[in-house]
């Protein structure tokens, strides 16, 4: 690791998070959602029958937050991710002079991807993002022969990291491993089968959560589709990495016509140096391709009207297909790709400046500015959006209380019947965060609700809560789903309550209240999965351990050989 490259890593992050590294309180913002003590469910596990959507992640997180604080633990993990991220693509372009180097570093880590992912939260999947150049890294050395233990090892850290923090990331950073080995069939063989056990811990609750759940809703494609969100167009739009498909996030920067104009350029110079047959870091053209090809049709095919019945059909019908409907995501590859050729550029333009003026290098330096220049409004928490809030106090009064009550493995619906909630507490929209915060088996709603309709969710009995109109009715489907407890909010907009419910305890933010005995008991399909899938994540965990610890214990001894033999 070189140091200018770590200061700069470092200066990046901490410019794209501004304040808030200091700053009390967690940064809670769409998906992100962060609690002081998340206490373990078997949900983080997948061992609750439901969809691993946050799978092994949050149960790195439940276990990790009984050591540090939950705010503490929130910033370093975004901290690492950006600093992690920046370094990776320094370390894929070592070859380059510093100026490259940071230029494909800056724009690694400074443009649209980034930004509209931490608008919605979308703390994991960037965990996967910064991952992929330490993945492509290795898997250049294994394609140029280099197959050595080390390199292995090189590679099955990123792709642990990726696939443990979110199933997407696993994917994603796979893909990237697999696009450029496919050349050497035992070597993809060995990395397939390397990416399938580091990604198990969600793979196996996937296929297997035996949960009442419903079929993905093929509506989903259209609504997560990626859009327009420059000048230019659809296409423009994703090349320069950006696109999501919640409106309501999107940087203003992105629908300036000047500004828009300097993505463009950045564009522009990215693919000068992917095309450029000279310089000293050149990745391969035909898998580099491949890839970047691959990223750009996964990330439109739900766009484009003609296409878009063909991934709903995979939604419906193909396991797993579900991971296809938020296509901005899948740029991610593309991005990688681009950077790089960026960096190829900003080398090349060193070098001819160097043939003509030689003092007059070092101007090719000011181009990782650019980055910068196209995407203001990332700096100091995307522009002032991202800020830190306090949970109430009674949140942690309710929490003692239904931790004396024993309600861990008890059914507790939490109302009113929403995905996302806007408290009194807090400025923006969020993923509840009951489910993190109190002990107990959540009952949540996992539709979403969006200008162009509700994308339905997979759990049935979420769907049957989501059917009542009164507190009768409620009442009754409560009680059939063998629930026996309500958590309701005080500060979002009221709801229907379940008729015949009593009182246990009641404050300003949250109430508990305990419903009549159900007619029937939860249909739970846990059973034996909780544990079977608590020991395969230990497997692997320490499998992985035991090979990295292995190997640095033989590293060390080698070098204490070396310095034997030096003295002899």
């Amino acid at each position: 690791m070189r140091w200018p490259d770590l200061a700069l890593a470092v200066v990046v992050a901490m410019v794209v998070l501004g304040p808030l590294v200091l700053d009390r309180g967690f940064i809670l913002v769409g998906d992100m959602v962060f609690v002081p003590d998340q206490p373990w469910k078997d949900a983080w596990t997948g061992g609750d029958g439901g969809v691993p959507r946050a799978v092994p992640g949050d149960a790195w997180v439940s276990l990790l937050d009984s050591v540090l604080p939950g705010a503490v633990l929130q910033r370093l993990i975004l901290l690492a991710t950006l600093i992690g991220a920046a370094l990776g693509m320094s370390r894929l372009t070592a070859g380059l002079s510093f100026g490259a180097r940071a230029a494909g570093a800056v724009l690694f880590v400074w443009n649209p991807y980034v930004f509209e992912r931490l608008a919605i939260g979308h703390w994991a999947l960037l965990c996967g993002y910064a991952a992929l150049p330490w993945v492509l890294d290795a898997a250049l050395k294994l394609r140029r022969e280099d197959a050595s233990p080390r390199v292995w090892l090189h590679l099955l850290l990123p792709l642990a990291v990726a696939g443990w923090a979110s199933p997407t990331g696993g994917v994603l950073a796979v893909m990237v491993a697999l696009a450029f080995t496919l050349s050497r069939w035992r070597r993809a063989a060995a990395v397939l089968a390397l990416g399938l056990w580091v990604n198990l811990p969600w793979i196996v609750p996937a296929f297997g959560n035996g949960a009442d759940q419903l079929s993905p809703d093929a509506f989903g494609v259209a609504v997560f589709a990626t859009r327009s969100d420059t000048p230019w167009g659809l296409l423009a739009s994703a090349l320069t990495s950006g696109g999501i498909w919640k409106e309501s996030i999107l940087p203003a920067d992105r629908a300036n016509t000047w500004l828009s104009l300097v993505s463009l350029a950045i564009l522009a110079l990215a693919v000068w140096g992917l095309l450029s047959r000279r310089g000293r870091v050149l990745l391969p053209p035909l898998p580099t391709a491949l890839l970047a090809g691959t990223a750009l049709v996964l990330a439109l095919v739900g766009a484009v009207e003609l296409t878009r019945p063909l991934l709903e059909w995979t939604v419906l019908h193909v396991p797993g297909g579900g991971l296809l409907r938020d296509g901005q995501k899948w740029l991610a590859p593309w991005v990688l790709v681009a950077c790089v050729g960026f960096a190829v550029t900003v080398e090349r333009l060193g070098e001819l400046t160097a043939r003509r003026a030689p003092q007059s290098r070092n101007w090719v330096v000011s181009l990782a500015l650019l980055p910068v220049m196209a995407l203001p409004s990332l700096a100091f928490g995307l522009g002032g959006f991202l800020s830190a809030d306090e949970f109430p106090e009674q949140w942690f009064e309710m929490r003692q209380e239904m931790e004396q009550l024993d309600l861990a493995e008890e059914l507790v619906v939490v109302l009113p019947f929403s995905t996302y909630r806007r408290f009194d507490w807090t400025p923006r929209t969020i993923l509840d965060p009951a489910p993190r915060f109190f002990p107990g088996r959540m009952v949540t709603e996992d539709a979403l609700t969006t200008r162009q309709g509700t994308v339905g969710g997979e759990s049935a009995l979420a769907a049957r809560v989501r059917a009542t109109s009164d507190g009768d009715e409620l009442a009754q489907v409560l009680s059939e789903g063998g629930v026996r407890w309500a958590l309701v909010h005080r500060s979002s907009d009221p709801g229907p309550t379940p008729t015949g419910a009593t009182v246990v305890s009641a404050g300003d933010q949250v109430s508990l209240l305990k419903l009549p005995s159900p007619v029937a008991e939860p249909a739970y399909a846990g059973h034996w999965r909780p544990t079977t899938y608590a020991v395969l994540d230990l497997v692997v965990l320490s499998s992985v351990a035991l090979t990295l610890c292995s190997a640095m214990w033989a590293r060390g001894r080698n070098a204490g050989y070396r310095r034997v033999l030096c003295k002899q």
